[in-house]
């Protein structure tokens, strides 16, 4: 039997439409589900206002290690102050279960727009869109932060705004060497949203062994930020060098 599947399946089930977070917040569904934690949308009984929560899973929260490391996830939460970073709004937790409560943001993840919707993106407007997300990444490194986790399904869209969320495994680094690790780690997952993005108007078959050098005609310029963004050619140091580029590729596709 695997003990750790039934660990999760005896502590870890959502908890039910109604039910209440402290005597502020009920929760109005379970909205997802992580190897680390569970997330609700929830309402404010005393304004009316929704917002997410996010809970440790109890099977973690056993841990003295989890809760603490949970802690701090709340700890980073609370020191940012970005207009594209969902603000932390409060926190519940005991001895036995730990949760935050972050402003809701009603829009879409870039992977349901892309895999559920079936949005496309031209070439131009997967860069623009690349462009809001530096953005809020610039502010991250320049605060010696850490995302690590920059995936379509963490990049919402609502109307012309884009925000990031899920800083679970987000962490803030002194040490330069491991800050410039770290930094190539995000413009890395970049580097594939972007294609994720660009493949959403790829008609062709997809090869088993096929690379995107192959099935996608991008411009010469899109493709030397992606090898850079990849690390197939030399990165760039920092997001100005690297907007830098994307600011010029941009404007060449303008004149296209």
């Amino acid at each position: 039997m695997n003990w750790k599947f039934l660990l999760k399946w005896i502590y870890d089930r959502p908890l039910e439409k109604g039910a209440f977070l402290g005597d502020t917040y009920k929760i109005d569904k379970c909205v997802g589900m992580g190897g680390y934690g569970i997330i609700y949308k929830c309402t404010n009984i005393k304004t009316g206002q929704q917002y997410v929560a996010k809970q440790l899973r109890p099977s973690k929260a056993l841990k003295l290690k989890e809760r603490q490391r949970f802690l701090s996830e709340i700890d980073l939460l609370a020191s940012l102050h970005h207009k594209q970073i969902p603000r932390l709004v409060d926190t519940i937790h005991s001895d036995k279960e730990a949760f935050y409560i972050m402003e809701y943001v009603e829009g879409l993840n870039i992977e349901d727009l892309l895999f559920y919707q079936k949005q496309t993106f031209s070439e131009l407007e997967a860069l623009k869109l690349i462009d809001k997300l530096l953005t809020a990444v610039d502010y991250l490194h320049k605060e010696h932060i850490f995302h690590d986790d920059i995936r379509p399904p963490n990049i919402l869209l609502k109307g012309d705004n884009l925000y990031l969320i899920d800083f679970g495994l987000a962490k803030k680094v002194s040490d330069s060497k491991a800050a410039l690790e770290r930094k190539q780690d995000d413009f890395y997952d970049i580097g594939e949203c972007l294609l994720f993005l660009l493949y959403s108007t790829y008609t062709g078959k997809r090869k088993r062994k096929g690379s995107w050098l192959d099935e996608l005609v991008l411009n010469d310029a899109t493709v030397e930020l992606l090898k850079k963004l990849l690390g197939i050619d030399e990165g760039y140091p920092d997001v100005p060098s690297l907007r830098e580029d994307l600011d010029r590729t941009i404007k060449k596709l303008l004149l296209l």
